[in-house]
């Protein structure tokens, strides 16, 4: 069974572009698992929807994390979908996709602790 999976976050970028209907997120940062030292890469993007008078409290979100060594064209990735909070900039949601080597994690969950840096993916069950 897989075990809990938890990231310490470098983050390298995080760029805000705005559009008529609102602003687009787009951040990367260096991943390290606190247990085994697995490095990692983050690619994420969150949409603030705002318009007007018409606002939200939290941002929708779309993260990918790739392993790296995975021996492979493509690496070991899961990608996480959920939300961010515009105040605390912590991250909840689900897995909603993962390669074959990380499928015990599909429909797990995540948060991410942003005064921490730490992410952590549980395995679904």
């Amino acid at each position: 069974m897989a075990s809990k999976l938890s990231f310490k976050l470098k983050l390298l970028f995080n760029e805000t572009v705005a559009d008529k209907w609102g602003n687009w997120q787009y951040a990367g940062a260096d991943l390290v698992e606190q247990k085994t030292k697995q490095k990692a890469k983050l690619i994420a993007t969150k949409r603030d929807n705002s318009h007007g008078s018409i606002s939200f409290p939290a941002s929708m979100l779309t993260a990918t994390v790739m392993l790296e060594g995975g021996g492979g064209p493509v690496p070991p990735n899961l990608t996480l979908q959920g939300v961010h909070d515009l105040t605390t900039n912590d991250e909840t949601g689900s897995v909603s996709s993962a390669s074959p080597e990380l499928a015990d994690y599909r429909g797990g969950t995540f948060t991410f602790n942003a005064k921490k840096g730490i992410l952590t993916i549980d395995p679904a069950g």
